[in-house]
Parts: structure tokens; sequence; C-alpha cells
């Protein structure tokens, strides 16, 4: 999430060398491939929680939710566009229409991910609170939470996709050769300020859950169980979602360490591999959940107590469509 911090580098990292040595090259080669496989991995991960909550009648989940994992996989589509084109001095650059897209869809994808965590773990917060007080989070809340990121996502991909066609001349592969970029300040300013707000919010919405828990526990783990039937509250989601909350605060470290010119070029590699990997933890995070991984054991007939459990790890959310909806959680 904090990954857009990257962009304020980009001036920095545009002073590197433009033409790297072929020892260089050869350690960054494998770098970039390493950024590459784990964006594939992170996708096609992502994918098949996606459609396993999405197809499956015993997996349901909040429409926040969904829009969490639509909005990771887009922070693992833009280096397929420029894959064969990443290696400054070996390969071809990319053509223009590719790169100046690959750009737009860099730019859009880091604010794109962060709100859509934001998102979620704000449901994740009404929910609890309204829960230990018998109530219902109010659908209007969930329309909001369940559109501003998309909607800020459109206007970053359409503001730089213009900005870049409007420049062609500062469209190019940034020099390490992750991806495409624009040689210009405001989309990277734009982004970093949007992703570092939507973080910051997080980790408020994070502390503010701890000291509700802490305060209300007795009555926290009463709820859970007296609702036997599915309104319980599972603290597995609570501690899942918060966890994956908290690892981008290793990229804002990283992050900073890239301003230091006699750090750049040992962290940055790493740096790009941390944000590659961040998608691929949240499949594993959340594709982990014992619903999804009964799902996927096809070939084992669910059981009674299989069955109790479910029962007792249902999660009631405030859904766009209705009232309320389910959500499982282990």
């Amino acid at each position: 999430m904090v990954a857009s911090f990257e962009f304020l580098a980009h001036a920095r990292r545009d002073a590197a060398v433009s033409s790297p040595s072929p020892s260089f090259s050869s350690s960054l080669s494998a770098w970039i491939m390493a950024y590459n496989i784990l964006s594939g991995f992170g996708f096609i991960s992502l994918a098949a929680v996606f459609l396993t909550a999405l197809l499956s009648p015993n997996v349901r989940r909040v429409s926040t939710w969904y829009g969490y994992i639509i909005a990771w996989m887009g922070m693992c589509i833009p280096p397929f566009l420029v894959i064969g084109h990443q290696t400054p001095g070996l390969e071809p650059p990319p053509a223009f229409a590719p790169c100046a897209l690959d750009a737009a869809l860099m730019y859009a994808s880091r604010p794109f991910a962060a709100f859509g965590t934001l998102s979620l773990i704000s449901q994740l917060y009404l929910h609890v609170s309204t829960g230990l007080k018998r109530g219902q989070v109010r659908p209007e809340f969930v329309f909001v939470f369940l559109f501003i990121p998309p909607i800020l996502y459109l206007f970053m991909f359409l503001w730089t996709f213009i900005l870049g066609i409007a420049n062609p001349d500062f469209v190019e592969l940034e020099p390490s050769g992750f991806y495409c970029h624009i040689n210009i300040a405001s989309p990277a300013i734009v982004g970093a300020c949007l992703v570092l707000f939507a973080a910051s919010a997080i980790l408020v919405i994070e502390a503010l859950i701890v000291v509700l828990l802490c305060r209300n526990w007795r009555a926290f783990r009463s709820l859970q169980r007296r609702d036997c039937d599915g309104n319980g509250v599972s603290l597995s989601i609570i501690i899942r979602i918060s966890v994956f909350g908290i690892m981008p605060v290793i990229g804002l470290v990283l992050s900073f360490l890239t301003y230091n010119p006699a750090l750049l070029n040992s962290v940055w590699p790493p740096y790009n591999l941390l944000l590659a990997s961040m998608p691929a933890a949240a499949a594993l995070i959340f594709g982990s959940q014992a619903d999804i991984v009964r799902v996927w054991m096809f070939w084992r007939k669910p059981g009674v107590d299989a069955k109790t459990e479910t029962m007792k790890t249902e999660l009631t959310l405030t859904t766009v469509d209705s009232n309320s909806s389910t959500m499982y959680t282990p």
C-alpha cells in the first residue's frame, strides 16, 4: 500500500546510469525475472481465491472483500505489458503505446490497492463496533466503501494516460527496467499522497479496532459464543486483515532508503520485489481460510464437524444489495 512512495524516487532513479554495465544488467535481470514471477503468482493466486468465493455456494464474502481482491490483482498487471523490454541496454525499449498504458496502470494500481484495503478494514471496524451494540452497518456506508477505490483508480488511470499521450517524450522505461513511468513529478506526488493518506488511515483504524476489542473483550467473546447462528464476529478475519495492513510499513521504510544515493542501487531491486510479493501475500493470507481450503479439497466430503465449524465462524456484514450478507471466516 505504501508502495507508491516509489513514485517519489523516480527523479533520483532517472539520474542513475542509463546504460548499465553488463555485470549490473545481469544481476538486474535476475531481480526483474523474480519480480515478474511474483507478479504472475500473485495474480493467479488472487484470481483463484476470487473465483472460489464467487462461484462456490459454501464461500460467501462481502462486496468490499471482492473489491479488495480485485484491487490487489491490479497491482500485478503492469510488468506484463513490457516483458521482453525490461533490461535497459540489452533488450529493445518498449513501444510507446504499451509503455504509456503500463505507466498509467502502474500509477493507478497503487492508490487502488491502498483504498481497497482501507474500505475493507473500515467496514470491518464498523461491523465490530455495531455488532457489539447489536446493530447493523448502514448500507450507505457500504456504497461509499465500495465505490471510492474504483473511482480513484479510474481518475488516476485516465489522468496519467492522457498526461502520457500529451507528453510522449516523458514516457519511458524507468532505468531499472521493472515498469514504465512518466518522467513528470505530478503523477508521483498525487499517487504518493493518496497512498500515504490511505495507509495512515488504515493504521489508525487498526489501532481503533485493538482498543475496541480490549475494552469489550468479554462482550466480544460472549457475542461469538452466543451467535452460533451466523451473527458472530470472527477474530481470525480481524487478525488476517490487520496483519496484512501492517506489512506495507516495511515498504515505507525501504522507500525512504531509496533517497540515499549510496543505498539506491542496492535497495531499489528488493524494494520492487517487496511490492510484487504483497499481492501474493494477500492471496496466501486470505486464500488459506478454512472455507476456501475445504472447497479446494473437492475429493473430501464435508463432515458434520466441518458444517458445525462453518456455522460457528459465520460473519455477518452489511452489503450493497441487501441489509446483511454472510462472510465465512476460519
